[in-house]
């Protein structure tokens, strides 16, 4: 825990003061200001940053995108990080009265309101939580192993040959082996998962105004459902799946962008910045690709009414989506020779290293039908719909059945409110059409709602993810967070609709009665965790974290090099390396003599 709590207040500093710096160099380029209310339409003002955690998950991006970038030329490791501490010691100096200042703000806001404590608590909670748990299979599979090849190399071409998991780039293995710490020579830290689960955790934080305000607001109902991812992955978020990464972030991204709603923020510099965080996590795992219709809520405000400056912010927007997408999008052609793998469709390549197309569409229909619950390929690799979707639907169990129905009705309330937004926009010249509902189906003014179209945008997002996710992998593991964001965005807003119309004395029971129901189960909750803890509790863990799986292994060569392979299984860990997960020996062979010039497949061309 120890180790934790001390790379995590690394990270932290390293991450806002980077996140600081880009962001206030990037608040003073064309267009990029806000226009200041209440003054002409000319008159600009620089746009201030109201949410704090704004600095960190952007520093969070640009540092793993400056991770990519180095991978692509050394290894990431103490050179690495010494580039960071340089870069934020220039930060700090260059803007150190506005750093103090800020600060300071900050710092005598939680102290007024008594939330340090609060925020303390939890970050020492989940330090806690990331200290130690069940490490997932995969990570000692294949992430342990991803990470150090980052850490050692950077990047290999060919890598995938070896083993074909290992071309399932994300740019969480960059992250990580950023701030693994393995150069110091303990062992590599898998920190990162949590720290993001930390950022989502102080996200949540904020639920406790409900009774304050005295009235519910749609981010309320993500932040209720983050609350109960954070619960299921806390004994989890000790390894580094990319799962925990993007889930977090995806809630992340949805919570914040209906508080932005919520408190009616009017520049569009926010919304283009988290459309780019929207992209940053299409590398982290590729079912995340709907998210890029996020960038219409920008896109709209940009092109409405355009001009100079907002066609400037609109290009520059452009060219940092490229430099968070580029980096990725290379590091796939090299580790495997495909754009995307395990998608063959997109074949533009034709290099020595590529991993036959054979083997990727064999792994790509793996990828699916493990998600659909099978486990045998031949067999149920092109099982028709009607016979995988039934037993797909009986591999869900408990609550997550429960989400996924209410996803299903969800959907369908979803056109509801389409056609209705439909009928609105095409009726404008038609009295009776325009009077429809007026009034009576949809408040859009109240500061608990948002208006209908930016609603369908983020509701038709969610939707697409839902969708692609099912129709691509459809493992509950990979999808959860659509399951559960899907039904409590869009019925939230029905919820909340309805709560708007009732009288105030039943409305302020509700209120009452969801507040103790939340307490009650938040108190249960934390009882549970306590109680299954229990059974894993080592007080070592509460200096150093839980290191990667260690197994029993046998040796094979490449050329003059000495490859690893577990003895029973298929999982390797991180120590020894390199490994794979079997004897690979005949069918990869080095491009060259070392294992720096990459892996070739002698399984036949692509």
């Amino acid at each position: 825990m120890l180790t934790v709590v001390l790379i995590w207040s690394y990270v932290l500093i390293t991450t806002y003061l980077i996140g600081y710096g880009f962001l206030m160099s990037l608040v003073n380029m064309p267009g990029m200001k806000g226009v200041k209310h209440g003054r002409s339409r000319g008159d600009k003002k620089r746009y201030d940053f109201r949410y704090r955690e704004s600095f960190i998950v952007t520093g969070i991006v640009v540092l793993t995108v400056y991770a990519q970038i180095v991978s692509l030329f050394t290894g990431v490791g103490i050179g690495a990080n010494i580039g960071v501490i340089l870069i934020c010691l220039l930060i700090a100096v260059y803007y150190r009265q506005e750093l103090l200042s800020d600060v300071y703000c900050m710092l005598h806001v939680l102290r007024a309101k008594g939330n340090i404590f609060i925020y303390l608590f939890v970050f020492l909670l989940m330090a806690y939580g990331a200290s130690h748990g069940i490490m997932h299979y995969d990570s000692d599979l294949y992430h342990a192993q991803a990470i150090r090849w980052i850490e050692e190399y950077g990047i290999v071409p060919g890598l995938g040959n070896l083993h074909v998991r290992l071309a399932y780039n994300s740019s969480a293995f960059a992250i990580s082996a950023l701030f693994s710490m393995s150069f110091l020579g303990g062992q590599s830290y898998h920190v990162m998962s949590g720290f993001f689960a930390l950022l989502l955790a102080w996200q949540c934080i904020d639920i406790k105004n409900v009774l304050r305000r005295g009235h519910f607001v749609i981010s309320d109902f993500s932040r209720l459902a983050a609350i109960y991812y954070l619960f299921t992955i806390f004994d989890e978020m000790v390894a580094p799946a990319s799962d925990y990464f993007l889930s977090t972030l995806v809630f992340y991204i949805i919570t914040h962008l209906l508080d932005m709603y919520v408190k009616h923020e009017k520049s569009y510099v926010p919304y283009i910045l988290l459309a780019l965080v929207g992209v940053y996590a299409i590398t982290i795992k590729l079912s995340a690709a709907p998210m890029v219709l996020l960038t219409i809520i920008p896109l709209s405000k940009l092109l409405r009414d355009r001009t100079k400056e907002k066609m400037a912010a609109l290009w520059i927007a452009v060219g940092m989506a490229l430099v968070i997408v580029l980096p990725f999008l290379i590091r796939n052609v090299i580790i495997s020779g495909w754009i995307l793998y395990p998608v063959t469709f997109l074949n533009f390549f034709g290099f020595a290293w590529k991993i036959p197309e054979g083997i990727a569409a064999f792994d790509a229909k793996e990828i699916k039908t493990f998600g659909r619950g099978y486990s045998d390929v031949a067999a149920f690799g092109d099982a028709p719909f009607s016979q995988w979707v039934p037993h797909w639907f009986s591999t869900i169990t408990g609550l997550n059945k429960i989400m996924l129905i209410l996803a299903i009705i969800s959907v369908f309330l979803y056109i509801g409110y389409l056609i209705y937004f439909l009928m609105a926009a095409l009726g404008r010249k038609n009295e009776k059409i325009r009077n429809f509902g007026k009034g009576k189906v949809f408040e859009l003014s109240s500061r608990s709602m948002m208006a209908t179209a930016d609603f369908l945008t983020i509701g038709g997002t969610l939707i697409g993810c839902l969708i692609f996710w099912f129709l691509s992998a459809p493992l509950i593991r990979y999808g959860v967070v659509y399951v559960w964001l899907t039904p409590v965005v869009i019925m939230g807003r029905l919820f909340i609709v309805i709560n708007n119309r009732i009288g105030k004395d039943l409305r302020e029971m509700i209120l009452k009665i969801a507040v103790g129901l939340f307490a009650f189960w938040m108190f249960f909750k934390c009882v549970n965790l306590v109680i299954e803890d229990g059974s894993r509790f080592n007080p070592q863990y509460l200096l150093r974290q839980q290191d990667y799986g260690h197994y029993e292994t046998k040796e094979f060569k490449l050329g003059d090099e000495t490859f690893y392979y577990p003895a029973e299984g298929d999982r390797i860990g991180y120590d020894p390396f390199p490994g794979a997960t079997n004897d690979v020996s005949e069918n990869v062979k080095l491009i060259g003599n070392t294992i720096r010039e990459g892996f070739i497949s002698t399984q036949g061309g692509s």
